[in-house]
């Protein structure tokens, strides 16, 4: 037989009808295994998406909690140079106010900064711990501070009306 009669073969176009209705059901089937897989892919995907933003997520608070771990000890310190500075009003001795000077140094290596009292009164910034006439300003009573731009001690101010 040559070639053409073989397509032309009526036997061999119902074969062919009854292989691809055959071959309907192990196509659908394999639609749905294409869609499943489909689906699994997208879903491990966006699970990978969601354990790369959660190392992230971990990242940025194990670096907060580094910051601000000795948040603790440097309020203890802020407490003795407190008295620091009162001594010195009192003594105006040299080797005090170089001393103050070093834990000022000391403190601002670790990110901590005098909180400015001068101007105007900050709810965010001052606690307010009276008021007297004279002007529009606010005068410390205690120093405030910030440690990386986040208020550790708040001062504490009168303000002056």
């Amino acid at each position: 037989m040559n070639e053409e009669n073989k397509n032309n073969n009526p036997a061999d176009a119902n074969q062919r009808i009854d292989t691809n209705t055959a071959n309907e059901p192990m196509q659908d089937e394999l639609e749905i295994y294409k869609k499943q897989t489909e689906e699994y892919l997208n879903n491990w995907k966006r699970e990978r998406a969601d354990f790369i933003n959660y190392k992230k997520d971990e990242a940025k608070r194990m670096e907060e909690f580094v910051k601000f771990a000795n948040v603790s000890v440097i309020m203890e310190v802020l407490d003795a140079i407190d008295d620091l500075y009162s001594a010195n009003k009192q003594l105006n001795n040299t080797g005090l106010t170089q001393t103050i000077k070093k834990f000022e140094d000391l403190l601002k290596k670790y990110g901590v900064e005098k909180i400015k009292t001068d101007g105007a009164f900050n709810p965010e910034l001052h606690e307010a711990l009276s008021t007297e006439e004279g002007g529009e300003k606010t005068k410390e009573v205690r120093a405030g501070y910030t440690m990386h731009g986040k208020v550790i001690r708040p001062a504490r101010v009168k303000i002056i009306k």
